[in-house]
């Protein structure tokens, strides 16, 4: 059998606390060659090609969500118009959005386990389905710019990131917009862009934040992207509302529902087009990525996901 292929960041959190996991996860798979840990794009690239060559069934990776979109980007444009692999995540970041996501739960080793058993026995796994985003020819499940990058941004700066420092985060910005502090103006500052859904320009030139997932989670459970269910097309958002009139719709937000705010546009799409007024850093999966005056985000390839 072509078996499963392993990509490790060396470079997550988790794993610079635990340098000896890549041994664990070889031990595990029994084959040296189907657990790489890659330090840059180069080695990376190389691991894909290999894998390529090798047909994998199943291609598991190890790392925080920025892992997962960098893999998933390289591994694409290897494999060209081949299909990838079914893919697994093993919950190597801080808050693993896609996995939580996918229902993945349980330690690297011990997903791994499941995995590596029922592979070889033959059992069926469950499985999810899921449309990646194509963003100026980067993949991920989550895109966004303005308060969602701002929003990262804080939560990356000072102390290592940790889901009790996401928490205290987002409080620190609920309360800050409750009283329009300056937390919260420069979290949520504006600035012109035009957008253009699947041939439709949206009605605001001023805007607080632009977004999209293909996954329902944007992450601390807010399940923002109740569109994205919708086989072939993400959840496209955009919104021009101040700091405090975003607060009564935080609850909406978290348990998935529409909105139904003047001033918060949101649709399932397939493309999405957006010319900003001066450029801007974004973030694909929570890596934070410099910036860019003109994005196009559309559906990508659909993944078929192992949860268990």
């Amino acid at each position: 059998m072509p078996g499963i292929g392993i990509v490790l960041n060396p470079h997550s959190k988790k794993h610079k606390k635990d340098p000896d996991k890549l041994k664990r996860l070889g031990f595990i798979v029994g084959d040296r060659g189907s657990c790489q840990a890659t330090e840059d794009l180069g080695d990376l690239k190389r691991v894909a090609e290999a894998f390529k060559t090798r047909d994998i069934d199943i291609l598991a990776i190890g790392g925080g969500d920025g892992t997962s979109h960098v893999t998933l980007s390289t591994f694409i444009e290897v494999y060209g118009e081949k299909p990838l692999p079914m893919v697994t995540f093993l919950r190597g970041g801080t808050m693993n959005t896609l996995a939580n996501a996918c229902r993945i739960k349980g330690s690297p080793e011990k997903i791994l386990s499941n995995l590596i058993y029922k592979y070889h026995e033959g059992e069926s796994f469950e499985t999810a389905e899921m449309d990646l985003m194509e963003i100026n020819g980067k993949y991920g499940f989550i895109f966004g710019c303005g308060v969602v990058y701002r929003f990262l941004k804080a939560y990356y700066t000072g102390a290592p990131p940790s889901p009790p420092k996401a928490a205290f985060t987002l409080l620190r910005s609920i309360t800050s917009a409750a009283i329009n502090g300056k937390f919260a103006r420069n979290m949520f500052a504006r600035y012109d862009a035009d957008v253009t859904v699947d041939g439709v320009k949206w009605p605001f030139k001023n805007w607080s934040a632009i977004y999209s997932g293909s996954v329902p989670v944007l992450g601390l459970k807010f399940r923002v992207f109740h569109y994205s269910s919708e086989p072939g097309k993400f959840h496209a958002i955009g919104f021009s509302l101040p700091p405090r009139n975003v607060l009564r719709h935080v609850t909406t937000m978290f348990l998935g529902k529409p909105s139904h705010s003047p001033d918060l546009v949101e649709k399932p799409a397939r493309e999405m087009k957006i010319e900003l007024a001066e450029p801007m850093p974004y973030t694909i999966d929570g890596d934070m990525l410099p910036p860019a005056q003109s994005f196009t985000v559309k559906t990508g390839p659909r993944l078929k996901i192992l949860v268990k």
